[in-house]
């Protein structure tokens, strides 16, 4: 199991993968010879789902009311 973050990779036991999680590296195994990176889910990926989701909505919104607009003319 390897942690990565920016140019460094470390090699590292299972017992301390949440560690480096905490410190914001990313976590991955080496699977045919590249890197197979997990997803983990910290606070900033939450935060990130979080406003994608927000960002959708809010598209649509536009959408709709141009469309709304549209048709006023």
């Amino acid at each position: 199991m390897y942690a990565v973050k920016a140019n460094k990779i470390y090699e590292i036991e299972a017992a301390e993968k949440q560690k480096f999680i905490d410190r914001g590296y990313k976590i991955a195994e080496l699977k045919d010879g590249k890197l197979d990176f997990e997803e983990v889910e910290t606070e900033e990926t939450k935060e990130i789902a979080k406003l994608v989701d927000e960002n959708k909505k809010l598209k649509a919104e536009v959408k709709k009311l141009e469309k709304a607009k549209g048709e006023g003319k």
